[in-house]
């Protein structure tokens, strides 16, 4: 094949990739933005966040090489939900009853 149209297809399947990934982020936001409970909003970011931690420790350890490409996919794909999961917001605290009673 050639380079020439090997690199047209590899930059179109990108931004296709790309532009699909974004319009997920948008569901995602439009759907759960506000929603998701503080609670859970930090245990989902703390397990990708360890997730993160989890991949790179499995790069980068020099005993076991197999353990190279399992931690790449983790990482990658923690990544991918970090960048998902921050453009989603927690909902907001819920008011407290003691506010209303004052008022009367």
């Amino acid at each position: 094949m050639n380079p020439t149209l090997q690199f047209l297809l590899f930059i179109v399947g990108f931004f296709v990739i790309l532009g699909l990934f974004i319009r997920l982020i948008q569901i995602a936001e439009q759907r759960l933005g506000g929603r998701v409970p503080n609670q859970h909003y930090s245990s989902i970011m703390g397990i990708v966040i360890a997730g993160m931690v989890i991949g790179i420790l499995m790069m980068f350890q020099p005993l076991v090489v197999a353990l190279m490409e399992p931690g790449f996919l983790l990482l990658l794909i923690s990544t991918l939900a970090f960048i998902l999961w921050s453009h989603v917001w927690p909902a907001p605290p819920p008011q407290s009853q003691s506010g209303e009673s004052e008022e009367r």
